[in-house]
């Protein structure tokens, strides 16, 4: 949703920009009139002019989910801590970003209480994104004729401060005296290394002077900033929090027809259905993993047979804030393919959880089934050893004997390459046959990020998985 703006007026004028604002004291943000698209000077929207969608040339009312926002942030409850604090969770393609841009300057033109303060606009890591979002405000008033002189990422609107702050660079966000604005702009998107800082250097204002907080963003990947927020308790989070997938833009935003075409984009369910699920990656194409969940739907209800080879791999948990993955993969000689048979994940387990789950699952399957785990887990490693009844005393895979022993250390550091490589070509050659029912597996195949085969984990989602997933391959070999 944008709006469409005049050519620049090279006679800029102070006086006359401040005049201009007087137009604005006493209006509402929107009359609410939603047959009204012509400019009037009933309220700040139909005075600027309403927003021009991009893609058809229309123009758009402000549709019932963005006056839902808007009647959110200004909702107050005496001693609520969720007063002026909202998170909006959202599709792409909804205007939510221009609703909020204007909804700033309103604030700082409606009257002049805000002289002499601060609004704060928090970008992701780019320079271009804070002061695209900053020319965006100006030509805003700049399509009345009011032009107003800025630097690259600030803005002064009547006396108020508007300044735009890229999530990495923040020293001069740390230091200001009376924010009344903070809007997080696709927060989810912020880099994992940035969002504490943000976060602890919003919410610090708070008791200093009280700003309303907008955080907005499509989803990205799990267990960032957006996720949370999310996974919050209600009598705990200081947020009230809005989700708006495409269907509130339907025959707004988006014709049926759009949506429909939209599907078949393997970012659908992250771009459009408020899924985190991250961004699409370089490793495995969109061809190959569709092919390899056909066929895992093609063979799913057949029964694991006992005779075939059965390899586990296991990627045990690091800290207390990891998961611990397990992928079983069956060699079919038959079908001239390898299934993936189960996955499992564990949160917060102990290593003599995971090989208990380990030894009752070997006796399932007690003649043919190995399990391959990431060496540097030797606690989960000597914890299923003695389990099984094999020495502990191991320092290299090759200290292990693979014809009497199931549990197998696999040199992750030296390998992890060559580990993704293998699991790449497989599933190129249409060797791997996967559920759709192993969404954790499919996740972290899409979204693998890697420079030469070095997969890159801060961009990728569910690396536990693909870790399991390729060890667990390391031994399937076919002829050619």
């Amino acid at each position: 949703m944008f709006p469409q703006y005049k050519q620049k007026n090279q006679n800029w004028n102070p006086q006359q920009q401040n005049s201009g604002f007087n137009q604005f004291h006493g209006k509402k943000f929107y009359c609410g009139n939603t047959d009204k698209l012509e400019k009037d000077n009933c309220c700040f929207n139909h005075i600027v002019g309403l927003p021009i969608s991009e893609k058809t040339g229309l123009t758009n009312p402000l549709f019932d989910y963005q006056k839902m926002i808007v009647d959110k942030i200004f909702y107050e409850v005496e001693k609520d801590p969720k007063n002026r604090h909202v998170w909006v969770k959202k599709a792409t393609g909804l205007g939510i970003t221009e609703l909020i841009l204007r909804l700033m300057l309103w604030l700082c033109v409606r009257d002049n209480r805000y002289r002499n303060s601060q609004m704060c606009i928090i970008t992701g890591p780019d320079l271009e994104i804070a002061t695209g979002l900053i020319e965006r405000m100006k030509r805003i008033f700049e399509n009345i004729n009011i032009f107003i002189k800025n630097k690259e990422t600030v803005l002064e609107v009547n006396g108020v401060m508007i300044k735009a702050f890229p999530s990495n660079h923040l020293e001069t966000y740390r230091g200001l005296t009376s924010p009344k604005f903070i809007f997080l702009d696709e927060g989810d998107f912020f880099r994992e290394s940035n969002i504490r800082n943000v976060r602890d250097t919003t919410e610090r204002y708070i008791a200093k002077s009280n700003p309303y907080i907008v955080m907005v963003s499509t989803p990205n990947k799990p267990d960032l900033l957006f996720q949370q927020i999310e996974d919050e308790e209600e009598d705990k989070t200081i947020y009230r929090r809005l989700f708006f997938n495409y269907q509130w833009g339907l025959n707004k935003m988006f014709t049926q027809e759009e949506i429909d075409l939209q599907r078949v984009s393997p970012s659908f369910d992250r771009e459009y259905d408020l899924k985190y699920s991250g961004k699409i990656g370089n490793v495995f194409s969109d061809l190959d993993i569709t092919t390899a969940i056909n066929l895992g739907e093609e063979h799913k209800d057949l029964e694991i047979n006992p005779n075939n080879l059965l390899l586990a791999g296991v990627d045990p948990a690091f800290g207390s804030t990891s998961k611990a993955a397990l992928t079983m993969v069956e060699l079919n000689k038959e079908l001239d393919l390898v299934r993936v048979v189960l996955n499992e994940e564990w949160n917060q387990s102990t290593p003599s959880e995971i090989a208990t789950y380990m030894f009752r699952l070997h006796a399932q399957y007690p003649n043919n089934l190995w399990f391959y785990i990431d060496g540097s887990g030797r606690s989960l490693i000597n914890e299923a050893k003695v389990m099984f009844n094999e020495s502990i005393r191991w320092e290299k895979e090759k200290d292990v004997k693979h014809y009497s022993a199931r549990i197998i250390p696999i040199n992750f550091v030296t390998e992890h390459k060559k580990l993704l490589e293998h699991c790449h070509y497989l599933i190129s050659k249409g060797r791997v046959a996967i559920p759709k029912s192993y969404s954790n597996i499919i996740t972290s195949l899409r979204t693998a990020w890697a420079e030469e085969w070095n997969l890159n984990k801060d961009e990728s989602v569910a690396n536990d998985h693909l870790d399991s997933l390729r060890l667990a391959l390391r031994e399937i070999k076919f002829a050619e």
